[in-house]
């Protein structure tokens, strides 16, 4: 359901402050907060004991250099892996202790199949123990894990759905096509899809921007959120 999240244009940090800190880390989020950007945009997935921790890709072999899922990793063992700089893959609640209600948080649901795997209804319930279901946007590539999380929480909390020409994702879904079936509050296409995302009526979040020059031009074209790995660099544009 369309419908307008952002009363005026806001910045969320990629993961974090990432261009200078391990991204996804309790350190990388912890900047956005010393630096007073408006959200944090952050990934989640369950690990094989079951809880939500964020972290983007689903394996380690990027961040850490190991040839391991999340998901045949229990908690325990996750977290005493080094994924840069001495910081842990934290649990998304520590992150919603961490940060409360000072920001605005952008959750990825990572989900790679249509399978339910529970994800959706512990996200959801975090965010209710936690009282910062108003704090919270959820957004996912995935338009069953989407739907399936506007089912759960009963369209109360705004959704987005994200898509890309990667070829991770299905081609049918990199246009932004997977809108008629999610009805997404609003959309969250990369940069280069933005001038053709905007004919669709929907208010836009985009991704990922780090040049200031970059950002205010797409801020003129009337974006109302920008994701940067580098939001120290653009937070002057949201000051006003």
């Amino acid at each position: 359901m369309k419908q307008n999240v952002f009363d005026k244009p806001v910045l969320f940090g990629h993961r974090g402050s990432s261009f200078d800190h391990p991204e996804n880390t309790l350190a990388s989020f912890a900047a956005c907060l010393d630096l007073q950007i408006d959200g944090i945009e952050l990934d989640v997935q369950r690990c094989r004991s079951g809880e939500v921790v964020v972290i983007h890709d689903f394996d380690l072999k990027r961040v850490a250099g190991l040839d391991r899922r999340v998901d045949d990793l229990d908690y325990e063992e996750l977290k005493q892996i080094d994924v840069g700089n001495g910081q842990r893959v934290p649990l998304f609640e520590e992150v919603l202790q961490l940060c409360q209600n000072k920001v605005l948080y952008d959750i990825e649901l990572k989900a790679e199949a249509v399978k339910n795997l529970g994800l959706e209804r512990e996200v959801f319930d975090l965010l209710a123990k936690t009282g910062l279901q108003k704090q919270a946007l959820v957004s996912s590539f995935n338009p069953v894990s989407l739907l399936r999380f506007k089912r759960i929480c009963r369209n109360r909390i705004p959704t987005a759905l994200i898509y890309s020409d990667s070829p991770s994702v299905p081609s049918i879904l990199r246009h932004g096509q997977g809108r008629h079936l999610v009805r997404p509050t609003y959309l969250k296409p990369p940069k280069e899809q933005f001038e053709r995302a905007r004919t669709w009526n929907y208010q836009l979040c985009t991704w990922t921007v780090d040049d200031p020059k970059e950002a205010e031009v797409l801020l003129g074209q009337g974006a109302m959120a920008l994701i940067s790995n580098n939001p120290k660099a653009l937070r002057q544009l949201f000051s006003a």
